[in-house]
């Protein structure tokens, strides 16, 4: 019969879990959100209608003419223009000499006139704007459509830091669960999901081709500003049939996110900071899984001894947690009825184990019945 050992805590031990405790320092949140069928895709037409027509805009740009003047040497005028003529008139100190014979004019500097084609106006730069808001408002639907499923979830978060005197732990916990309703067609549902998802290559396909235009990227060198509401209302935008479209299409997206409030499901995001009760228990798991890593050892024998040591104190610290549970909750209970729960757990837990020993043996001895027959077998 083995040896019994006494249950028993050492100073070391109760100083290094109580100082674990003490110190903890812990942040919980627990969310729960309901994604079903009837959510709306309602933006996927919006964007699709009007890309033909951004399309437009993009394929056949307005360009603006910059008209750039400036006085020069005249070794460097490689053409002189009407307004070069007007200006040096106004200008005569410009004239270096005149010849006597022929009146020509040899003048020391000269006006000189730059023009440039830019798309740097204001309805460009509000398409352009259009389109940086356009970009990042599908790759988010989109990254969510990826993501999309039809059921309940639960997520519970969990980090805390503490430290021992000795050493500074850290943990983040993440528990997420799933559970798909039961009255949900999820067939019909996916099907309808595939045919955005093929839709959504389509529309993107068009931004594919935007994104490569000289008018994106002229825009994009020049580091133009983006426009911001209210949008003008300049003659081009109002009666031009393309920037009619775009701009209904602008004012879609800057309401999508009011709208998109009355179609959400049903949320939830608790700060559970207040809960001590749920805290408590994390923060007894999360001491638990700190004591599994401190019990590892090269030493079997020494890790052993560990896990026993902490066994102890866990099986303690469990204790005590279970009847401040019941006690805050307001479940009465006696020292006999609780002594009884633990007794029937110890009670099981060895019926358990004699058992698991028992069928150990039956199976070694009928392993060796099958041996020594082919040994005789073979002897004969």
């Amino acid at each position: 019969m083995a040896k019994k050992k006494p249950i028993t805590i050492d100073e070391e031990t109760k100083i290094k879990t109580e100082t674990f405790l003490n110190m903890l320092d812990s942040e919980m949140r627990y969310r729960s959100e309901m994604n079903v069928a009837e959510t709306l895709f309602d933006w996927v037409d919006q964007v699709e209608f009007a890309c033909p027509y951004i399309d437009n805009i993009v394929r056949n740009p307005k360009v603006f003419l910059i008209n750039e003047e400036e006085v020069v040497k005249i070794e460097k005028a490689k053409k002189i223009s009407v307004e070069s003529v007007k200006d040096l008139a106004k200008n005569t100190h410009y004239i270096e000499k005149i010849d006597p014979v022929t009146q020509d004019i040899k003048p020391s500097k000269i006006l000189i006139e730059h023009r440039e084609e830019t798309y740097n106006t204001y309805e460009n730069r509000f398409i352009y704007t259009l389109l940086y808001h356009l970009f990042r408002f599908v790759r988010e639907k989109e990254a969510l459509i990826s993501e999309f499923d039809m059921s309940k979830a639960k997520i519970l978060e969990y980090a805390a830091s503490t430290d021992t005197g000795n050493e500074k732990i850290n943990i983040e916990l993440k528990v997420s669960a799933r559970e798909v309703p039961k009255d949900v067609d999820t067939t019909k549902f996916r099907d309808e999901l595939n045919s955005i998802k093929a839709r959504l290559k389509k529309i993107k396909a068009y931004f594919g081709g935007w994104q490569k235009s000289e008018f994106y990227q002229a825009l994009e060198r020049s580091r133009v500003s983006f426009v911001r509401p209210p949008i003008r209302k300049t003659n081009v935008i109002l009666k031009n049939p393309n920037f009619q479209v775009a701009m209904k299409l602008w004012e879609y997206l800057n309401t999508y996110d009011d709208k998109d409030d009355d179609k959400k499901a049903p949320k939830k995001d608790l700060k559970t900071s207040g809960d001590d009760i749920l805290k408590g228990i994390l923060g007894d798991t999360f001491l638990a899984n700190y004591l599994v890593l401190d019990s590892i050892s090269a030493s079997r024998k020494e890790q052993k001894e560990k896990i026993v040591k902490y066994a102890v104190f866990i099986l303690q610290q469990q204790i005590k947690r279970v009847i401040s549970v019941l006690l805050e909750s307001g479940i009465e209970m006696s020292d006999e009825e609780l002594l009884d729960m633990i007794s029937i757990e110890i009670r099981d837990e060895k019926t358990k184990r004699v058992l698991d020993s028992s069928a150990v043996k039956e199976k070694f001895k009928g392993e060796i019945e099958e041996y020594l027959k082919k040994v005789g077998k073979y002897l004969r």
